[in-house]
């Protein structure tokens, strides 16, 4: 991978945090760091390749901080996407999304709700930093735990700011940093989703497999990240590599959907999301067991680094 310098968008950062790291559009700048950010827990850097902390949530208040993320509430047809274009069985609810104890905690619910005469059975919680948080290259990262529950479908992936040439998803890009069928605790994939020569969907996916053997699990913290430049993709977990994307396979040189030679789709600002599906088509619609009460997403903390310029 280049070292590239991370462009960040619309993230609220202190001056001193960005002297140095070119490459910067803040809208709005602010001088002063929001109250949930805690200098003593964001490190100076990754300590591997020379990478930078340029922001940072470490959920160490006592809510959400709104000027990082907003709740997507509902079943997606705000946002037109029904069912999140997943036939999910969750009803997203603002409720389920809690900060503390240095956490951010995602969970899922045995709960009825309707939304018109629809009745949904369950509850659970998504979040997103779009129009606040996002990033052209560099290191993405999250230290997450995960539930070990049928019918579960945790995520913590990344979405473009703007449809590519107005056209939309796939085209305008998907990238899976970290997804886990619930009734599996000993694997986690990534993938990567774009337009192919005829338009379309197409994805290149694996994983990372935890060891039975020695002990590992998803239901422990992990750190997944992205490593992301003009050339492609790297996926990495606790710092291990397991998947790489080269360019040529989501940017031929005979492509017809994304003509230059820019990287496009993966040359523009993309934001990030955390969320705890329940059922839809990633597990092909498994539910949670009889009795299934709750379970959460556990994230220690998101972070994005890139190299100063």
């Amino acid at each position: 991978m280049k070292k590239k310098t991370v462009l960040i968008v619309a993230c609220l950062l202190s001056v001193s945090a960005i002297a140095g790291c070119a490459g910067f559009s803040s809208a709005p700048l602010d001088s002063s760091l929001p109250s949930s950010y805690s200098s003593s827990s964001a490190p100076a850097s990754s300590g591997e390749g020379g990478m930078s902390l340029v922001w940072s949530d470490e959920f160490d208040g006592t809510a959400l901080n709104e000027d990082y993320w907003s709740y997507m509430i509902g079943n997606g047809s705000d946002y037109g996407v029904y069912e999140w274009g997943n036939n999910e069985a969750e009803n997203y609810q603002r409720d389920n999304v809690e900060v503390s104890d240095g956490f951010l905690h995602i969970t899922a619910k045995a709960e009825k709700t309707k939304i018109g005469s629809k009745e949904y059975s369950y509850t659970s919680g998504r979040i997103r930093t779009a129009g606040k948080v996002s990033c052209v290259y560099g290191r993405v990262e999250a230290r997450i735990a995960l539930p070990f529950v049928d019918g579960m479908w945790p995520a913590f992936w990344m979405l473009p700011e703007k449809a590519y040439n107005g056209l939309g998803w796939p085209t305008s890009g998907e990238i899976d940093i970290m997804e886990n069928k619930g009734s599996t605790d000993a694997y986690a994939s990534s993938a990567v989703h774009y337009a192919n020569l005829n338009g379309d969907h197409a994805y290149v996916t694996d994983g990372k497999t935890f060891s039975k053997r020695n002990g590992e699990s998803t239901t422990d913290f992990h750190v997944y990240s992205c490593d992301w430049d003009e050339d492609g993709f790297v996926f990495s977990c606790d710092g291990e590599s397991y998947f790489s994307v080269e360019k040529r396979v989501y940017h031929p040189g005979n492509s017809r959907i994304y003509p230059d030679d820019d990287n496009a789709p993966f040359n523009a600002p993309f934001h990030i999301l955390l969320n705890l599906a329940v059922g839809g088509n990633f597990d092909n619609g498994a539910l949670p067991p009889s009795g299934f009460d709750s379970c959460e997403m556990k994230v220690d903390y998101v972070r994005i680094y890139g190299f100063e310029g």
